[in-house]
C-alpha cells in the first residue's frame, strides 16, 4: 500500500479505531472507540508493515472495515491521516490533511502475510467481535525474527570475492550503461523479464534499490570488477520479510562477467551477511526448470532444491515451472 511519505515520516503515535460505523462521506472521522494506541518502535514497524502490503482485485461486501489506524506527530493535536480497512473487499480508504487524492482509495490483500500481521496487531489492542481473543497472545509470543530498523542501521557493506578480481558494491551513477546494456542481453531478458530502461530510467532504478535499502525492501549488490568500473552483474535479496525472516535470491550476469563462478561466490556470500548479520531465518531461490546454469548455482551454493513449482511463472514463451530452492541459517556451512 502507499501511504503520504511526509506524513509517515512525522508519525509519532498511532491510534486504533474498533470502526462501529462507516462515514457518510470520505473525509468524514471514524465512528468507533479507541481501543489502544502504539508508540516509539511499533509505529515504525506497523507503518513499514502496511507499506508493503500488496493490491488486490476488489471483491464488493459493503463497507464494514472493523478496524482503523488514526495518525499523530502531536497526540494534543489534529490527526496527520487515519486509515480504514475492510478485510471483506479488500479496499482501503486513506484521508487527512496530508492525504493526496490519488491515494484515498487503494485495494491491498487482505490475506498477505503483512496485512494479516496488521489485523493482528490491531485485534491485540483492543476487544474484537470477530471470536478471535487468542491474537494478542499469538503477536507477544512470536516476535519479529529481524526487529524493524535493524536493516536501515547498517550500512549496505562491500565484500571483496574469492579471487580478488571482483566485488560486490552499492550500485553507483556509473553502472548506468551497465545497466541499460542488462535489459538488452538475450538470455537476461529471457530470464530475468526486465523492462527496457533508457539511461534516465537507469539512473532512477538505482536511486530506488538505495531508497529500498532504507525502507528495508530490499538489498542489491552490484558485481563488479575490484579494479575498478562498472557493474557486471547483479545480486540481491528482494521480497523482504523481517518479521518472518525471508528473502529471495536474485542475480544476473552480463557476458563479461560470466564464466568464472562469480554468481555462486556472490550467493554464498550475500547469503552468509543475511543470515549472520540481518539475521534472516531461510532464503530461497526460483527459477524456471528450463535453466539448468541457475539450478547448479543454487545448488553449489548450497541451496537444496526442495521441489517444482507448476507454471508459476509467465515467460515470453509462455509458462514455466519453477524450481524452489532454499537455505536455512541453521544449515550447514557449504
Amino acid at each position: 500500500m502507499q501511504l503520504p511519505s511526509e506524513a509517515v515520516a512525522a508519525t509519532t503515535r498511532i491510534d486504533v479505531v474498533r470502526i462501529t460505523a462507516g462515514p457518510e462521506r470520505h473525509g468524514d472521522p471514524m465512528t468507533g472507540p479507541v481501543v489502544g494506541h502504539w508508540e516509539g518502535p511499533a509505529v515504525a514497524e506497523v507503518l513499514a508493515a502496511v507499506r508493503k502490503i500488496p493490491a488486490a482485485d476488489i471483491t464488493l461486501c459493503g463497507f464494514a472495515p472493523g478496524w482503523g489506524l488514526r495518525a499523530y506527530a502531536d497526540p494534543a493535536g489534529p490527526p496527520l491521516y487515519e486509515a480504514a480497512f475492510c478485510y471483506g473487499c479488500d479496499m482501503a480508504w486513506l484521508w487527512g490533511p496530508r492525504v493526496p487524492e490519488r491515494l484515498h482509495r487503494q485495494t491491498f490483500a487482505s490475506d498477505s502475510p503483512y496485512a494479516l500481521f496488521l489485523r493482528m496487531r490491531m485485534r491485540a489492542s483492543g476487544p474484537s467481535s470477530c471470536g478471535h481473543g487468542h491474537d494478542a497472545e499469538m503477536i507477544n509470543s512470536i516476535p519479529p525474527v529481524v526487529p524493524a530498523g535493524r536493516m536501515r542501521a547498517l550500512p549496505q557493506p562491500e565484500f571483496e570475492l574469492p579471487g580478488g578480481l571482483l566485488l560486490l558494491r552499492p550500485w553507483a551513477a556509473h553502472d548506468v550503461p551497465a545497466l541499460v546494456e542488462s535489459c538488452l542481453d538475450p538470455d537476461i531478458r529471457h530470464w530475468n523479464r526486465p523492462a527496457l530502461l533508457g539511461p534516465a530510467e537507469a539512473e532512477e532504478r538505482i536511486a530506488r534499490w538505495h531508497a529500498r535499502w532504507q525502507d528495508e525492501e530490499a538489498a542489491i549488490w552490484a558485481v563488479a570488477p575490484a579494479t575498478g568500473g562498472p557493474a557486471v552483474g547483479l545480486i540481491g535479496i528482494g521480497d523482504l520479510d523481517l518479521a518472518g525472516g525471508s528473502g529471495e535470491i536474485l542475480y544476473w550476469l552480463l557476458p563479461a562477467g560470466r564464466g568464472r563462478g562469480a554468481m555462486v561466490a556472490a550467493t554464498e556470500r550475500v547469503s552468509r551477511w543475511a543470515f549472520e548479520d540481518l539475521g534472516l531465518h531461510r532464503i530461497r531461490i526460483t527459477h524456471s526448470v528450463a535453466n539448468p546454469a541457475s539450478c547448479a548455482i543454487a545448488t553449489k551454493a548450497g541451496f537444496p532444491l526442495e521441489g517444482t513449482m507448476r507454471g508459476a511463472l509467465l515467460h515470453a514463451d509462455g509458462w514455466h515451472d519453477e524450481h524452489l530452492h532454499a537455505r536455512l541459517r541453521t544449515d550447514a556451512p557449504v
